[in-house]
Protein backbone atom coordinates (compact mmCIF):
# COMPACT_ATOMS: atom_id res chain seq x y z
CA UNK A 1 0.00 0.00 0.00
CA UNK A 2 2.85 2.42 1.12
CA UNK A 3 4.68 1.41 -2.50
CA UNK A 4 1.24 2.58 -4.72
CA UNK A 5 0.82 5.64 -2.36
CA UNK A 6 4.61 6.50 -2.70
CA UNK A 7 3.98 6.41 -7.19
CA UNK A 8 1.29 8.40 -7.28
CA UNK A 9 2.73 11.19 -4.86
CA UNK A 10 6.03 10.58 -7.32
CA UNK A 11 3.57 10.90 -10.73
CA UNK A 12 1.40 14.09 -8.84
CA UNK A 13 4.84 15.57 -7.95
CA UNK A 14 6.57 14.80 -11.54
CA UNK A 15 3.09 16.35 -12.86
CA UNK A 16 3.53 19.92 -10.95
CA UNK A 17 7.42 19.54 -11.97
CA UNK A 18 5.93 19.90 -15.86
CA UNK A 19 3.70 21.93 -15.23
CA UNK A 20 6.35 24.60 -13.61
CA UNK A 21 8.24 24.07 -16.79
CA UNK A 22 5.52 24.50 -18.98
CA UNK A 23 4.63 27.88 -17.24
CA UNK A 24 8.10 29.20 -17.24
CA UNK A 25 8.28 28.21 -21.22
CA UNK A 26 5.41 30.09 -21.86
CA UNK A 27 6.48 32.98 -19.62
CA UNK A 28 9.91 33.25 -21.63
CA UNK A 29 7.99 32.55 -25.01
CA UNK A 30 5.78 35.69 -24.06
CA UNK A 31 8.44 37.99 -23.09
CA UNK A 32 10.57 36.83 -26.51
CA UNK A 33 7.53 37.71 -28.30
CA UNK A 34 6.76 41.03 -26.59
CA UNK A 35 10.43 41.93 -26.66
CA UNK A 36 10.27 41.31 -30.59
CA UNK A 37 7.04 42.73 -31.24
CA UNK A 38 8.34 46.04 -29.33
CA UNK A 39 11.14 46.18 -31.22
CA UNK A 40 9.25 46.18 -34.66
CA UNK A 41 7.40 48.54 -32.91
CA UNK A 42 10.22 50.61 -32.55
CA UNK A 43 11.82 50.57 -35.83
CA UNK A 44 8.31 51.32 -37.67
CA UNK A 45 8.54 54.33 -35.25
CA UNK A 46 11.57 55.20 -35.97
CA UNK A 47 11.07 54.65 -39.81
CA UNK A 48 8.18 56.75 -39.59
CA UNK A 49 10.12 59.52 -37.76
CA UNK A 50 12.76 59.24 -40.35
CA UNK A 51 10.68 59.86 -43.29
CA UNK A 52 8.95 62.70 -41.68
CA UNK A 53 12.13 64.48 -40.63
CA UNK A 54 13.45 63.88 -44.34
CA UNK A 55 10.40 65.58 -45.98
CA UNK A 56 10.13 68.26 -43.53
CA UNK A 57 13.54 69.41 -44.09
CA UNK A 58 13.28 68.88 -48.16
CA UNK A 59 10.34 71.52 -48.01
CA UNK A 60 12.43 73.84 -46.26
CA UNK A 61 15.09 73.55 -48.58
CA UNK A 62 13.12 74.92 -50.72
CA UNK A 63 12.02 77.44 -48.81
CA UNK A 64 15.57 78.63 -48.50
CA UNK A 65 16.52 78.23 -52.46
CA UNK A 66 13.26 79.54 -53.57
CA UNK A 67 13.73 81.60 -56.85
CA UNK A 68 12.41 85.14 -56.60
CA UNK A 69 9.19 85.68 -58.69
CA UNK A 70 10.36 86.89 -62.28
CA UNK A 71 10.20 90.25 -63.12
CA UNK A 72 7.18 92.10 -64.76
CA UNK A 73 8.20 93.01 -68.48
CA UNK A 74 9.80 96.09 -68.64
CA UNK A 75 7.13 98.88 -69.21
CA UNK A 76 6.95 101.00 -72.86
CA UNK A 77 9.12 104.02 -72.87
CA UNK A 78 6.64 106.19 -72.68
CA UNK A 79 5.44 104.42 -69.39
CA UNK A 80 8.64 104.19 -67.91
CA UNK A 81 8.65 107.74 -65.59
CA UNK A 82 5.28 106.90 -64.26
CA UNK A 83 6.77 104.15 -62.21
CA UNK A 84 9.17 104.21 -58.83
CA UNK A 85 12.50 103.70 -59.37
CA UNK A 86 14.16 100.19 -57.41
CA UNK A 87 15.81 100.83 -54.46
CA UNK A 88 18.81 99.04 -53.06
CA UNK A 89 16.42 97.91 -50.11
CA UNK A 90 13.48 96.88 -52.36
CA UNK A 91 16.09 94.76 -53.83
CA UNK A 92 17.65 93.53 -50.36
CA UNK A 93 14.50 92.67 -49.08
CA UNK A 94 13.71 90.27 -52.15
CA UNK A 95 16.65 88.36 -51.83
CA UNK A 96 15.95 88.11 -48.45
CA UNK A 97 12.72 86.71 -48.05
CA UNK A 98 13.34 83.28 -48.12
CA UNK A 99 15.09 83.61 -44.61
CA UNK A 100 11.78 86.13 -43.36
CA UNK A 101 9.88 82.94 -44.44
CA UNK A 102 12.24 80.20 -42.50
CA UNK A 103 11.95 83.16 -39.15
CA UNK A 104 8.25 83.39 -39.75
CA UNK A 105 8.20 79.13 -39.65
CA UNK A 106 10.31 78.82 -36.08
CA UNK A 107 11.36 82.77 -34.95
CA UNK A 108 14.29 80.43 -32.93
CA UNK A 109 16.09 80.25 -36.76
CA UNK A 110 19.72 81.97 -37.09
CA UNK A 111 21.37 80.83 -39.93
CA UNK A 112 21.89 77.92 -42.23
CA UNK A 113 24.25 75.79 -42.68
CA UNK A 114 25.59 73.98 -46.39
CA UNK A 115 28.10 71.87 -46.99
CA UNK A 116 27.85 71.06 -50.79
CA UNK A 117 26.23 67.83 -51.70
CA UNK A 118 26.46 66.89 -47.98
CA UNK A 119 24.69 69.30 -45.72
CA UNK A 120 21.84 71.39 -46.19
CA UNK A 121 19.84 72.65 -43.11
CA UNK A 122 18.27 75.72 -40.89
CA UNK A 123 20.13 76.49 -37.97
CA UNK A 124 18.09 77.22 -34.63
CA UNK A 125 19.11 78.12 -30.88
CA UNK A 126 16.73 77.39 -27.85
CA UNK A 127 17.21 78.49 -24.71
CA UNK A 128 19.02 75.39 -23.41
CA UNK A 129 20.11 72.81 -25.41
CA UNK A 130 17.96 70.27 -25.10
CA UNK A 131 14.44 71.91 -26.86
CA UNK A 132 16.04 70.43 -30.27
CA UNK A 133 17.42 67.45 -29.85
CA UNK A 134 14.42 65.76 -30.19
CA UNK A 135 12.54 68.49 -31.98
CA UNK A 136 12.44 69.51 -35.67
CA UNK A 137 12.18 73.39 -37.25
CA UNK A 138 8.73 73.19 -37.64
CA UNK A 139 8.50 72.77 -34.02
CA UNK A 140 6.89 68.34 -34.22
CA UNK A 141 8.65 65.51 -32.12
CA UNK A 142 10.76 63.98 -34.14
CA UNK A 143 14.21 61.52 -32.92
CA UNK A 144 15.86 63.80 -36.11
CA UNK A 145 16.18 66.51 -34.44
CA UNK A 146 16.91 69.97 -35.21
CA UNK A 147 20.76 71.38 -36.13
CA UNK A 148 21.11 73.74 -33.41
CA UNK A 149 23.50 75.91 -31.77
CA UNK A 150 24.95 75.85 -28.10
CA UNK A 151 22.46 77.93 -26.30
CA UNK A 152 25.62 79.62 -24.70
CA UNK A 153 26.47 81.11 -28.26
CA UNK A 154 24.64 84.85 -27.33
CA UNK A 155 26.17 86.52 -30.06
CA UNK A 156 25.30 83.84 -32.37
CA UNK A 157 28.17 83.62 -35.07
CA UNK A 158 29.53 86.47 -33.84
CA UNK A 159 31.25 84.65 -31.29
CA UNK A 160 35.13 83.62 -31.18
CA UNK A 161 33.92 80.37 -30.62
CA UNK A 162 30.25 78.99 -31.94
CA UNK A 163 29.29 74.97 -31.58
CA UNK A 164 26.11 73.63 -33.39
CA UNK A 165 25.00 69.91 -32.81
CA UNK A 166 23.33 67.74 -34.91
CA UNK A 167 22.27 63.68 -34.75
CA UNK A 168 23.85 60.92 -36.31
CA UNK A 169 20.75 59.30 -38.11
CA UNK A 170 20.31 55.48 -39.16
CA UNK A 171 18.98 57.19 -42.58
CA UNK A 172 22.62 59.37 -43.03
CA UNK A 173 21.10 62.39 -42.51
CA UNK A 174 21.25 65.82 -40.55
CA UNK A 175 25.13 65.38 -39.16
CA UNK A 176 25.68 62.00 -40.15
CA UNK A 177 28.44 62.48 -42.59
CA UNK A 178 30.45 64.84 -40.24
CA UNK A 179 31.76 61.23 -39.39
CA UNK A 180 33.40 60.92 -42.81
CA UNK A 181 35.77 63.93 -41.76
CA UNK A 182 37.66 61.26 -39.68
CA UNK A 183 39.30 60.38 -43.24
CA UNK A 184 41.93 62.50 -44.11
CA UNK A 185 40.87 62.57 -47.96
CA UNK A 186 37.53 63.32 -47.53
CA UNK A 187 38.37 66.31 -45.32
CA UNK A 188 40.72 67.89 -48.03
CA UNK A 189 38.07 67.24 -50.62
CA UNK A 190 34.95 68.69 -48.75
CA UNK A 191 36.75 72.00 -46.51
CA UNK A 192 33.73 74.89 -46.85
CA UNK A 193 31.43 75.59 -44.82
CA UNK A 194 28.81 78.17 -45.84
CA UNK A 195 26.76 79.66 -42.97
CA UNK A 196 23.99 82.18 -44.47
CA UNK A 197 22.91 84.61 -40.93
CA UNK A 198 19.49 85.32 -40.64
CA UNK A 199 20.50 88.71 -41.54
CA UNK A 200 21.87 87.93 -44.97
CA UNK A 201 25.27 87.83 -44.37
CA UNK A 202 27.04 85.18 -45.84
CA UNK A 203 30.37 83.52 -43.77
CA UNK A 204 32.94 81.13 -45.11
CA UNK A 205 34.62 78.87 -43.21
CA UNK A 206 37.29 76.72 -43.26
CA UNK A 207 37.66 72.41 -41.80
CA UNK A 208 41.08 71.97 -40.43
CA UNK A 209 40.42 69.30 -38.54
CA UNK A 210 38.30 66.63 -36.77
CA UNK A 211 38.42 64.27 -34.28
CA UNK A 212 37.00 61.66 -32.05
CA UNK A 213 36.59 62.16 -28.69
CA UNK A 214 33.83 62.06 -25.88
CA UNK A 215 30.77 64.44 -24.21
CA UNK A 216 33.47 65.96 -21.86
CA UNK A 217 35.98 67.22 -24.12
CA UNK A 218 37.77 70.56 -23.48
CA UNK A 219 36.40 72.25 -26.94
CA UNK A 220 32.82 71.96 -25.68
CA UNK A 221 33.50 74.45 -22.67
CA UNK A 222 33.69 77.62 -24.72
CA UNK A 223 35.95 79.51 -21.75
CA UNK A 224 37.86 81.25 -24.54
CA UNK A 225 37.63 85.12 -23.78
CA UNK A 226 39.54 86.17 -26.92
CA UNK A 227 40.83 84.73 -30.12
CA UNK A 228 44.55 84.13 -29.19
CA UNK A 229 43.32 81.65 -26.24
CA UNK A 230 40.94 80.03 -28.87
CA UNK A 231 43.38 79.26 -32.11
CA UNK A 232 45.98 77.73 -29.29
CA UNK A 233 42.81 75.22 -28.08
CA UNK A 234 42.48 73.80 -31.43
CA UNK A 235 44.47 71.38 -33.38
CA UNK A 236 46.41 72.89 -36.65
CA UNK A 237 44.36 75.92 -36.16
CA UNK A 238 45.24 78.72 -38.82
CA UNK A 239 47.83 81.38 -37.03
CA UNK A 240 45.22 84.05 -38.14
CA UNK A 241 42.27 82.47 -37.22
CA UNK A 242 40.36 84.86 -34.72
CA UNK A 243 36.13 82.73 -35.17
CA UNK A 244 35.83 79.37 -35.28
CA UNK A 245 32.75 77.28 -35.93
CA UNK A 246 32.70 73.81 -34.01
CA UNK A 247 30.47 70.87 -35.45
CA UNK A 248 29.58 68.01 -33.44
CA UNK A 249 27.36 64.38 -33.67
CA UNK A 250 27.39 61.31 -31.89
CA UNK A 251 29.25 58.27 -33.54
CA UNK A 252 27.61 54.89 -34.82
CA UNK A 253 29.51 53.33 -31.24
CA UNK A 254 27.48 51.94 -28.49
CA UNK A 255 29.16 54.46 -26.26
CA UNK A 256 26.51 57.35 -25.80
CA UNK A 257 29.06 59.53 -24.83
CA UNK A 258 31.53 59.24 -27.55
CA UNK A 259 31.35 62.14 -30.07
CA UNK A 260 32.66 63.75 -33.63
CA UNK A 261 33.80 67.14 -33.59
CA UNK A 262 34.74 69.07 -36.95
CA UNK A 263 36.43 72.31 -36.01
CA UNK A 264 36.50 74.84 -39.03
CA UNK A 265 37.80 78.74 -39.04
CA UNK A 266 36.48 81.52 -40.50
CA UNK A 267 38.24 82.73 -43.51
CA UNK A 268 38.54 86.70 -44.59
Amino acid sequence: MRRIFSRKAKRGKDKKTRQRKNLLNICIITVCAGLIVFGVWRIFIYESEDIVARREYAELREVFFQTPEAPEPSPLPEQAAELPEETEDDIEEEEHLNLDELARINPDFIGWISIENHIEYPVVRGTNNDKYMYTTFSGDRNSAGSIFMDFRNRNGFDDHIAILFGHRTRDGTMFSPLLNYLDRTFLQENPVILITTRDGEELTYRIFAARQTDAWDSAYEMSFSNSIQAASAFPNAPADATRFLLLSTCTASNDRDERVIVFAALEG
